[in-house]
């Protein structure tokens, strides 16, 4: 299969501010921004995969205002026309609505991935083909939306699953299925099952879509966002008409409404991790290296294993004697936890707003 990358767009979603790698990841540095798993920053990463899949010049970002400088500095080859900005955050169903309304302004026909900006990919070639062939798809069935499905490679419960159904096409390892069902975060036993049943993938959160699909499929079950967009697309003040927008998830309001013979998912080989906590880094960066603990920055590390400990170059942390704990040092703040309770860091996090640290989130 082969489609002119001319009418392939890949928008990198990069609004997120989430805390559950805090003390680094804050609202105003978020995981995007940091450089986790290379000298890179997950943003710069993902970029780089991107312009592998098709020209810089079609590859655009999706964040808000108060990222924007931030944005320009790490990726100096994207001009301003190529940022997506939302006012202010409202979830991913009004941001990929707004991608579809602008883009399918200024490129008509037009057929687009979203990606995520703050993942982690070891096999490069892998992420490429898998989503060439998305989006090649979408461009030649531009009545199908498309998910990325990742083979599992572990019982994980933190994230949710995608079951396939029959075959859509295939040609060689070029296979795609029709989306079955998605499944929720499920508890250990059932994800383990899934783990044993080849019909389960990870649901990367990846959308590949026309956006004349996806104004429709807004128009027939979100009136209220499709509303607003027609009023963004007729000229209204952006920043007037998107207040207006509920934050909303694109799962609930569009994906998961629509009927079967409507979503596809291509199934995906990747060496692949959202990093949402501290420990799913740690479970990357052994698969990775083969290492029983991790010291980034000035560490040193005795008689211990099973540990990441994130330092800078200020000063050296030391460990001796323990094992299976996260130790992050900041500027400001000093993180201390088990492994096995870093997912669990949002409770951390309510207990110093409760106690007005509201500067350190």
């Amino acid at each position: 299969m082969s489609t002119s990358t001319e009418n392939l767009a890949i928008v990198i979603m990069a609004g997120g501010s989430g805390t559950r790698l805090w003390p680094l990841s804050r609202k105003n540095t978020p995981k995007q921004f940091q450089s986790f798993v290379s000298e890179k920053t997950l943003l710069e990463e993902t970029y780089d995969r991107a312009k592998q899949v098709v020209s810089e010049d079609r590859i655009f970002v999706s964040s808000v205002e108060k990222y924007r400088d931030r944005i320009l500095e790490l990726l100096p080859s994207v001009t301003e026309d190529r940022l997506l900005l939302e006012p202010s955050p409202r979830g991913t169903g009004p941001a990929i609505g707004l991608i579809a309304a602008l883009l399918g302004a200024r490129l008509p026909g037009v057929t687009v991935a979203t990606i995520a900006s703050d993942h982690a990919i070891e096999n490069d070639d892998a992420f490429v083909s898998s989503l060439r062939l998305a989006l090649e798809t979408i461009a030649t069935h531009t009545d199908k939306l498309a998910v990325i499905g990742i083979n599992p490679t572990v019982a994980d419960t933190g994230l949710g699953y995608i079951k396939m159904g029959e075959e859509f096409s295939g040609t060689g390892s070029d296979r795609i299925f029709f989306v079955d069902e998605f499944k929720e975060k499920p508890d250990r036993k059932t994800a383990e099952a899934y783990l044993a049943d080849w019909q389960y993938l990870w649901n990367a959160g990846y959308f590949i879509f026309s956006t004349d699909a996806m104004l429709g499929w807004i128009a027939s079950y979100a009136p209220a966002l499709s509303s607003i967009l027609r009023d963004i697309q007729g000229g209204a003040p952006i920043a007037e008409a998107y207040a207006g927008a509920e934050n909303e998830a694109i799962e609930p309001i569009v994906v998961e409404k629509l009927p079967a013979s409507s979503l596809i998912v291509v199934p995906a080989s990747i060496q692949w991790s959202d990093i949402g906590t501290w420990g799913s880094l740690f479970d990357f960066l052994a698969h990775r290296n083969g290492k029983k603990s991790f010291g980034l920055g000035r560490t040193v590390e005795i008689e211990s294993k099973g540990n990441l400990v994130y330092g800078n170059d200020k000063r050296t942390i030391a460990v001796f004697g323990v094992e299976d704990l996260v130790i992050v040092d900041t500027d400001d703040a000093l993180l201390i936890t088990r492994l096995d309770r870093a997912a669990d860091i949002k409770t951390l996090i309510a207990e110093l707003k409760n106690k007005g640290h509201d500067e350190l989130l």
